[in-house]
């Protein structure tokens, strides 16, 4: 624990001990210097402005604060000042005469400020202010006499507006609209402060959802402000949540999210939620908004039951035998009784007003996300970089701008006819290609030798040092993939993910779909039934294949329990069946992993389909858990030394991934069963996107595409123990994209191809790379991917652009069109 820590704890629970300090001496303060009795109810809230400092505390003893050491004090002051200013909502003294009351209290009797004046630049606005409030009432109450004098009565209905809805519209609106405004900066500052650079109407509509929410609540709470208080919370526990998601993912929470809170929380086991200044900032902006809905109370008004003053309503409440009875009295006696069933009308007819109050509400916000929707699509706002999407346009409007882009796009023309007729177009024009020869020589070979089939997805594997000009550190890379010499083919892998988001690789390499045609924010294990698509699992079982699956952690991870049957693997091997299984890092080790391959393959009559997520290498590189004689100590620059660790745990991680791979490439060769294996790694890690791309490139537009892409590149490899038919002794160097190297892995080995699988060959020729974030030509120009493709007359009709059209049609018709969200 740091001494910082230790004094940003004292001062937290300092801060917590005056505010109840406050509550007592103003207690003590009403029996002496005239003060009102405040009601339990203000205590309470006084009281629970406490609560945050006191969990401050507590986190700070538990080391977890590593922020700026001034908003621990920004974070104090706040809450006294919240505090101060509920003690004093109920009391009839000017705000600086009880600072006065209390500061004398403890003074000398000579040294006791005689008089406190406000400074005049403080004083004449007031005093105009008062003024003004004051011409207001005396013209509003004579109307009111020239409308008595003149004996018109307003209607029943009309008083108990005037009585019920009017305070309300003066008061209560006006605090709900100011408690939003602090629930969004609340939100939105935990995890950035770009609350000025943000634009307008955005801010205008997330403040609009927060209003009209708090508003729904407000009123199904019967204007009681417990339910806007629930949304205020829920808003700054989802700004923390952001928080760690950009912190530690280099990510923001999607819509696809929501679907995966599961596999969230399973793999979060282990990282180190360490929380910066910005977190308080929102605990603030959370005080000031309690401030503004603590003010808010059910009121009953006099004029609702027909009493003019508080004598009048002691009246009221006295007993009827403390005056006796006259006849007159005796005679209106029956319609008195009437009194209370006319009150209980008013009142259920108040109840009513306000549900269907809320349920307006409710409509309202519910179009405020269509309006955000359509006004991030009117802006054409690219969410394939999330992170700088949230940012320009807050949570809520990026938030529900992504989940209405949920469900897959229908292509713009699409038909089933039509859609076959160009698969069948581009299948027919591989079938006579050059590259078709090639492939009838590695099949007839195929159809004899039947290898087993591994693909080892590895746990964030990536060179670092083939993407960033970091060779000044000594590091280049891991040192036995580097060396291999003998595979089929190897490369650069354009994916679709940076930090996380594993299973949206091994998704484009199972089904040989592209999240190009998916679209941002979207995990299509969480998301999608897989029964009826077509997958490299299902294809390999229909030729007399076993299937397994091997993931070294909780089967439900990314839904893989439910969705690994559906792709057609037979058996999935999870976390149960790796007990005692050594681990490095955070997980399973990579070689134990290997090991359960091994049997499979030994043990089983038939050619095997094997696919293997390993964990090992998984995120959180803060955990200093790397044995001292196997950690590396390169040294980057213009980062910081916590970064600069977290460099050294990932590369320490590699390369213990790479000592794996080579012990189990030995043990391949030695296999007397032929073998294929496909190795590559599914992202970079978070540490790419967070800060080494910026540090090594500061000079780049941080938004620009080709500044983007860095991050989003691994390597892969096909390898086999046995010379494959038709291909070359030295290994093939191909970049690709992870969507087209299933149906590459199928072609160079002779396996049996799909017309979809020809179609994405041949598409590769015109469009050698396609992912998430956009595709290339051939001439290896970018460009974004975009709905727009799919309208000729907007993309134009580049060989590229026809290509991604045509590819866009059919993957709708193989997987788009198979699933429903």
């Amino acid at each position: 624990m740091s001494a910082l820590n230790i004094l940003f704890a004292a001062v937290a629970f300092a801060t917590a001990a005056v505010v109840v300090w406050l509550c007592v001496r103003w207690h003590r303060l009403s029996k002496t210097e005239g003060y009102k009795r405040l009601s339990a109810r203000t205590y309470a809230w006084c009281l629970s402005f406490a609560i945050i400092p006191v969990a401050f505390g507590v986190l700070c003893l538990m080391d977890y604060y590593k922020g700026s050491p001034l908003a621990p004090f920004l974070l104090a002051a706040a809450t006294i000042i919240c505090a101060m200013a509920t003690l004093h909502r109920e009391n009839g003294k000017t705000f600086l005469r009880t600072a006065r009351d209390f500061v004398s209290a403890y003074a000398p009797w000579d040294s006791r400020p005689r008089k406190m004046r406000a400074p005049r630049f403080l004083s004449a606005p007031a005093a105009r202010i008062r003024k003004a409030r004051a011409a207001r009432k005396a013209s509003r109450d004579e109307r009111l006499s020239a409308r008595e004098a003149s004996g018109d009565k307003p209607s029943a209905a009309r008083a108990w507006l005037h009585g019920t809805f009017a305070p309300w519209a003066k008061t209560d609106l006006v605090r709900l609209a100011v408690a939003a405004l602090f629930a969004f900066v609340s939100l939105e500052i935990c995890w950035h402060v770009n609350l000025v650079w943000m634009n307008f109407l955005s801010r205008l509509i997330d403040w609009a959802m927060i209003l009209l929410a708090m508003g729904a609540m407000y009123f199904l709470f019967q204007r009681r402000s417990w339910g806007a208080i629930a949304v205020a919370v829920a808003l700054y526990v989802l700004g923390i949540v952001e928080y760690f998601v950009v912190v530690l993912k280099g990510s923001v929470i999607q819509a696809g999210d929501i679907y995966a809170l599961g596999t969230a929380a399973a793999v979060s086991d282990g990282l180190k939620f360490d929380f910066g200044g910005t977190v308080l900032l929102g605990a603030i902006a959370l005080d000031l908004c309690f401030l503004a809905l603590q003010r808010i109370s059910p009121v009953v008004r006099r004029s609702a039951v027909g009493l003019d003053s508080p004598a009048d309503a002691s009246e009221a409440a006295a007993p009827a035998s403390a005056k006796p009875a006259t006849a007159d009295e005796k005679d209106v006696a029956p319609s008195a009784a009437t009194a209370p069933s006319r009150r209980a009308g008013h009142r259920v007819l108040g109840v009513v007003l306000n549900v269907l109050l809320a349920c307006a509400c409710v409509l309202g916000a519910w179009g405020t996300t269509h309006a955000a929707y359509a006004w991030t699509q009117f802006l054409g706002t690219k969410f394939w970089q999330p992170v700088v999407a949230y940012s320009d346009h807050g949570f809520l409007t990026s938030f529900f701008s992504m989940w209405y882009g949920m469900p897959i796009e229908v292509p713009r023309g699409y038909s089933q006819q039509k859609a076959k007729s160009i698969e069948k177009k581009l299948a027919k024009q591989y079938d006579s290609s050059d590259s078709a020869k090639t492939y009838a020589r590695a099949k007839a070979q195929f159809d004899q030798v039947k290898p087993s089939v591994i693909f080892v997805q590895n746990e964030t594997f990536s060179d670092l040092s083939k993407f960033y000009d970091i060779g000044y550190t000594g590091y280049t890379g891991p040192e036995y993939f580097n060396s291999m010499s003998d595979t089929l083919s190897r490369g650069v892998l354009n994916v679709s993910v940076v930090g996380g988001g594993t299973c949206n690789s091994e998704f484009e390499f199972l089904t040989d779909n592209s999240m190009a045609y998916v679209g941002t924010g979207k995990y299509p294990y969480n998301l999608y039934n897989f029964s009826k698509v077509n997958s490299l699992a299902k294809q390999f079982k229909s030729i007399g294949y076993g299937t397994a699956a091997i993931h070294p952690n909780i089967a439900s991870n990314w839904n893989r329990d439910k969705v690994y049957p559906q792709l057609g693997f037979d058996q999935f091997l999870d976390i149960n069946d790796f007990q005692g299984a050594p681990v490095f890092h955070n997980g399973v080790t990579d070689l134990a992993t290997y090991q359960k391959i091994l049997e499979l393959i030994q043990s089983s009559d038939k050619p095997m389909f094997i696919t293997d997520i390993t964990m090992q290498n998984h995120t959180g590189y803060d955990k200093n858990n790397i044995p001292a004689d196997r950690l590396t100590n390169y040294q980057l620059k213009n980062v910081s030394a916590y970064e600069n660790a977290e460099f050294n745990e990932y590369v320490s991680c590699i390369k213990a991934s790479d000592e794996d791979l080579n012990t189990f490439i030995q043990e391949l060769r030695q296999l007397n069963k032929p073998v294929v294996l496909v190795f590559y790694g599914d992202h970079q890690p978070n540490i790419s996107s967070n800060y080494l791309n910026d540090s090594v490139y500061p000079n780049e537009d941080k938004s620009s595409l080709s500044h983007q892409l860095r991050a989003f590149k691994t390597q892969y490899f096909i390898w086999a123990n046995y010379d494959v038919a038709g291909t070359p002794a030295k290994s093939t160097n191909k970049e690709m994209s992870i969507g087209y190297l299933s149906s590459y892995m199928m072609e160079l080995i002779g396996a049996p191809l799909s017309n979809h699988q020809k179609a994405n060959l041949q598409t590769m020729l015109k469009m050698p790379f396609l992912t998430l974030m956009g595709y290339s030509d051939t001439n290896g120009t970018w460009r974004e991917s975009s709905t727009e493709l799919t309208d000729p007359s907007v993309s134009g009709d580049s060989p590229a652009a026809k290509a991604y059209r045509n590819l866009d049609m059919v993957q709708y018709l193989e997987f788009g069109s198979k699933v429903k969200h």
